[in-house]
């Protein structure tokens, strides 16, 4: 390697025009990264101190195992985790630098080297080197990036945590001054959503900025931008989204989580409000609406509605108290085999449909005796009148996965 790279770099502007393709290559594939027109001289400087230091290594011998990051790619790491970059983005820039910088090496090799034999010698050579010399530096990147992410997002985060745990406390505080603070304007109606992952094992920061990630996905599904998020638990952030005028910022019903992308992450919503007490209240309402979403164990992807859990939020203050509720309402209905599995179902939309089996059986899309016969099946598994205990049974039947759970 020594050999070939000292053979390489005799012309002074071989690496030069390496750096110089590798980063329009860069910019040219992520458009995260070319969105910043001023992220190329950091680029190519990245670039530029990376394969000098392939130079340093191979003429002092020393193997690709012994690389750390130069000071200009930790810089570039840097700016990454400054401009919201994600993680992804960096490691991508390293490999189509990698899969850039080889295809020069094959090309350069092919024009100085005659012999068969030792074209492919160099060729395999310089794969497996670079292989091994950028998956060393990725991992140092990795934590370098995951230093800086911790140490940017506490002391951003920390100045917002503590305006926003004022404001949901109805603590006494200037709002204009809040407002700046935040950088987020408060004087306006604001929708709140609570946004998390529920792999308990992954990675804090790699996590977080994959959540953020998906939280502007989120936002931007509901036609918004510009949401201002904050850690609220390990893995989830606080969010709002904000309007003017008279103008609601809604349309819940388009919200969704690629759930492709973001195979972890679920979210859920406050309804909207207006001003610094709309603000609170949709807040507490999205984080009541994801402990309603942990309780009964939805699945990733899913978007939970305040709105449509209220009353389930309402009666589970004491979970304890809410399993033994269901137990008694449900009874021998509570079992997860199919039969009651399929009992239940029926019965929350008969119940939803004010006990009508015409319209429950267009919405469950069986015959109508189907839905009769059914529901005389689930009344004798049930400890009491269906019409009795209507109401009861309703709520009941919403928190059934919180029972079976329990």
């Amino acid at each position: 390697m020594r050999e070939l790279v000292l053979r390489f770099t005799q012309n002074p502007e071989w690496l030069p025009s390496v750096s110089q393709d590798i980063t329009d290559a860069i910019h040219a594939e992520l458009a995260d990264v070319d969105a910043d027109p001023e992220l190329r001289a950091s680029t190519y400087a990245s670039t530029d101190s990376v394969l000098r230091l392939i130079v340093d290594l191979a003429r002092t011998g020393s193997p690709p195992s012994v690389a750390v990051p130069p000071p200009a790619a930790v810089d570039y790491a840097r700016e990454f985790v400054r401009r919201g970059l994600p993680l992804d983005s960096l490691l991508r820039a390293y490999h189509i630098g990698q899969a850039t910088f080889f295809r020069r090496w094959s090309t350069q090799a092919r024009e100085t080297i005659s012999d068969p034999c030792e074209l492919t010698e160099a060729v395999e050579l310089g794969a497996n080197w670079t292989f091994a010399y950028i998956e060393k530096l990725s991992d140092g990147l990795v934590q370098r990036y995951g230093e800086e992410r911790e140490r940017w997002v506490r002391s951003a985060a920390a100045v917002r945590a503590q305006v926003i745990d004022a404001l949901l406390a109805d603590e006494p505080i200037d709002h204009e001054r809040a407002s700046r603070r935040l950088g987020y304007e408060l004087g306006r109606n604001h929708l709140a959503f609570a946004i998390w992952s529920d792999a308990p094992h992954a990675r804090g920061d790699v996590a977080l900025a994959m959540i953020e990630r998906a939280a502007l996905e989120l936002v931007s599904s509901l036609g918004m931008a510009a949401p201002l998020l904050v850690p609220r638990a390990r893995l989830c952030l606080g969010g709002w989204i904000g309007s003017r005028g008279d103008d609601q910022v809604d349309g819940r019903e388009r919200a969704h989580v690629d759930v492709q992308s973001f195979p972890t992450v679920l979210a859920a919503f406050g309804s909207p409000g207006v001003g610094v007490p709309g603000f609170a209240r949709s807040h507490r309402e999205a984080f009541h609406a994801r402990r309603i979403a942990q309780l009964t164990q939805q699945r990733a992807g899913t978007v939970t509605q305040y709105d449509t859990v209220a009353l389930a939020a309402l009666a589970t203050a004491d979970v304890g108290e809410a399993r033994e509720f269901v137990r008694a309402e449900l009874g021998q209905l509570l079992g997860d085999d199919d039969q009651s599995v399929r009992l239940s179902a029926t019965l929350r939309v008969y119940l939803e449909e004010n006990m009508s089996p015409a319209r429950a059986s267009r919405r469950v899309g069986v015959h109508e005796h189907t839905i009769t016969n059914r529901i005389r099946a689930a009344q004798k598994l049930l400890p009491h009148p269906i019409e009795q205990r209507a109401c009861e049974l309703q709520v009941a039947l919403r928190l059934i996965r919180l029972a079976q759970s329990g």
